[in-house]
């Protein structure tokens, strides 16, 4: 697991966290038109921020088990590319995330990216990360990391952000959640973000804290939260293996958090689907 702080200037305005995963891009069944329209939202909004939350592209080659030509988007990756899929892939999605390269406070792997990884000796995530210029963005799979906000007259106050790619599959929500609020237990943070199952919720908890100058208990919100996905289930005139392993459509797009800091030292959190 890596830690990292991201210093924030504030000034009363109201941040966006995207955390941004299970895209698939590259996969047929991805809906590549949410995707670019997110992309605009982070990108028109001045105070969005983004996470790679992992399986960003399909990363699936020619040689893996799971390949099927007509799973593909050859607008990404055609016939005359596929010896050499992982460069269409790194060239391909960082063209799509460079608008946005200066809002992105952390990029983690997937599974997608650690089986492609494991068979070709590199890192789609890092070789992205360094064509957008952001090298030292690197979350690996799983990451603590602190938003850091100060203003011009020094009032300073912070968020923990705990991210992770997951591993929960299943067609139900209820496990993901009660596995979500077990992390709880072990790790401390404001918001704990898991992709991987392409479930979409948020869940508020309260915790029992006391204030800094320890004269007065405090119920405060954390949030646990699936990040959702860009990849369609069910796609007319395509039969992908969420399809043939009989998975329930997917709820597509991301949640994204409303984050407001205040001159008093807390912050403001507003989890959106």
């Amino acid at each position: 697991m890596r830690i990292r702080t991201v210093r924030l200037p504030f000034s009363g305005q109201t941040f966006t966290l995207w955390p941004l995963g299970d895209v698939h891009y590259g996969s047929a069944n991805c809906d590549t038109a949410l995707f670019d329209e997110t992309i605009r939202a982070i990108k028109n909004d001045p105070d969005a921020l983004w996470l790679g939350m992992g399986d960003m592209v399909e990363a699936i080659a020619p040689n893996d088990k799971r390949w099927n030509v007509g799973g593909v988007d050859e607008r990404v990756v055609n016939l005359a590319s596929q010896d050499r899929i992982g460069d269409v892939y790194v060239d391909k999605l960082a063209t799509k995330l460079a608008p946005i390269a200066e809002k992105c406070i952390g990029y983690g792997d997937g599974n997608h990216e650690v089986a492609f990884n494991s068979h070709y000796y590199t890192s789609i995530s890092v070789r992205v990360l360094e064509a957008i210029g952001c090298p030292d963005a690197y979350n690996g799979w799983a990451c603590l990391t602190r938003l850091a906000f100060e203003d011009e007259s020094n009032h300073r106050t912070a968020l923990k952000v705990f991210s992770h790619h997951g591993w929960q599959a299943g067609r139900q929500d209820g496990a993901k959640v009660n596995e979500s609020r077990r992390l709880m237990a072990y790790v401390d943070a404001d918001i704990y973000l898991t992709g991987h199952s392409h479930s979409k919720f948020i869940v508020p908890n309260t915790r029992l804290d006391v204030n800094p100058s320890w004269t007065r208990e405090v119920a405060r919100t954390v949030y646990v939260a699936h990040t959702g996905s860009f990849l369609r289930t069910l796609q007319q005139d395509r039969v992908g293996y969420a399809e043939r392993a009989g998975y329930p459509p997917t709820t597509l797009g991301s949640v994204r958090f409303h984050i407001t800091p205040t001159r008093r030292g807390g912050v403001k959190i507003e989890g959106v689907l």
